[in-house]
């Protein structure tokens, strides 16, 4: 198994996710102990009572990656036994989980949530609120960023495990090969480099035109707040001044032909990284570790570009650790997540990926990591620069999956064709309001 597997479901649930809410489940009654907002606070001495009595928890995951975490916790207490129970994938995760609120019954103790999927399942009753265990305690342990994202109408239902501010991995060579020595700190030097870089070689091109995923992203880092959500009450203009930004830029290099029609992560994709015909991802920074596969000491990372200049990027990809709502066994399960938090946990949690703590991220071992890739860079410094520099206040939807599937829809076709990303982005804002609307939700209303 290549090392930069855990990250993959990382970037597919963050481009791919497909879970459709039904009303029923959105709006279903949930069962099993409530330890949502207004319980009693529960003490320490009684968590830790908890951890002392045979007990058994079932934690739903779509990733190999979260045994050893598992394995230190049972071994740390040896009377906890955990179920691991693997499914495909994040959406698989999601679906059973709605089917199990729907039911009233059958959902896990624990589950990896993806951040873009914590206000539906929030929305849905699907997780439980964590504060009364204590474990806002743990804030000022993780970058803002993540823990803002575990924080979902007022209620706290997860806790960070990795993260992906965004930075840009470009390759110099290609780079250097088209008379590009530096890298582009604005998007008027990136449109600038991108027509050196198609004009030395009509087959490479500066980036491919990207996804659901990677738009999102962009759109938050470019200062765009598209949605908005209190409740069932959601707003969605996906024509705001930081989201049409983006929209221009972007549309300029389409329509100029100097975007890769290639697929994300398709093997076309690859083979173009491979042989220098694709020279930059602007991507989540738990892509740090994963280049070795693109060529050794070819690529190198640095900040996102900017319109300005100035630092600003956004998180891409990232999951959390939750407890449901239906759990019987919340204080053990809490137990968990303090496990997970800090010390022996979190450096299990944090072998691969890149992290959510703010300890690992100022651990000098960690910073000073040299990477074979970008021929001996301290790459994880430059991701740390990126996490500083999140854009603040961003929200995603509460069907954000649903809105991630009918993106090809709309935007989808509008980058195939070399099309008006603009219009492109106004016919699926209608598509969203429309399904929103149908689903128990006040749209733009």
């Amino acid at each position: 198994m290549k090392k930069v597997t855990p990250a993959r479901w990382l970037r597919i649930g963050a481009t791919a996710t497909a879970t459709v809410l039904l009303a029923g489940t959105l709006f279903g009654c949930s069962s099993g102990n409530d330890a949502g907002s207004g319980q009693a606070a529960v003490s320490q001495a009684d968590i830790d009572a908890a951890v002392q009595k045979e007990t058994t928890l079932t934690w739903w995951t779509w990733s190999d990656g979260n045994q050893p975490l598992a394995d230190a916790f049972m071994k740390k207490y040896p009377k906890i036994k955990i179920d691991m129970v693997k499914l495909e994938n994040p959406d698989a995760v999601v679906t059973k989980l709605q089917n199990a609120v729907k039911a009233g019954k059958g959902a896990p103790d624990i589950v990896p949530v993806e951040y873009q999927t914590l206000p539906q399942l929030t929305l849905g009753k699907a997780l439980a609120d964590m504060t009364p265990y204590g474990l806002d305690k743990f804030k000022a342990n993780f970058s803002d960023s993540t823990w803002n994202a575990v924080n979902v109408q007022g209620k706290l239902v997860g806790l960070p495990l990795d993260s992906g501010p965004m930075v840009m991995i470009y390759n110099k060579e290609l780079y250097a090969k088209s008379g590009v020595t530096e890298a582009p700190k604005t998007w008027d030097e990136f449109a600038a480099a991108s027509k050196k870089i198609h004009a030395t070689d009509k087959d490479a091109y500066i980036a491919n035109s990207g996804d659901a995923g990677f738009f999102t992203s962009m759109m938050w880092a470019s200062g765009g707040q598209p949605f908005k959500a209190d409740g069932e009450k959601v707003t969605i203009n996906l024509q705001d001044s930081g989201t049409k930004k983006f929209a221009d830029n972007w549309g300029a290099l389409l329509k100029a032909d100097e975007l890769s029609p290639v697929a994300t992560w398709s093997d076309e994709w690859t083979k173009a990284l491979n042989q220098d015909k694709l020279g930059t991802l602007l991507i989540g920074s738990w892509m740090i570790g994963g280049m070795d596969d693109y060529g050794t000491g070819k690529w190198q990372v640095a900040q996102m570009p900017t319109a300005d200049g100035k630092p600003a990027t956004a998180e891409n990809g990232g999951s959390s650790l939750a407890v449901t709502e239906q759990s019987a066994n919340k204080a053990v399960a809490a137990a968990l997540l303090q496990f997970a938090a800090e010390g022996e946990g979190r450096t299990v949690v944090e072998a691969n990926g890149f992290p959510s703590s703010t300890a690992t991220m100022e651990n000098p071992e960690w910073l000073n990591k040299e990477f074979p890739a970008y021929g001996g860079q301290k790459a994880n410094q430059v991701g740390v620069e990126a996490a500083k520099s999140v854009v603040p206040g961003w929200q995603y939807l509460p069907f954000q999956g649903y809105a991630n599937n009918v993106f090809g829809d709309s935007v989808g076709k509008a980058l195939g064709a070399k099309g008006d990303i603009n219009a492109a982005l106004v016919d699926w804002q209608q598509t969203l309001v429309d399904y929103g609307n149908t689903q128990g939700f006040t749209v733009n209303k």
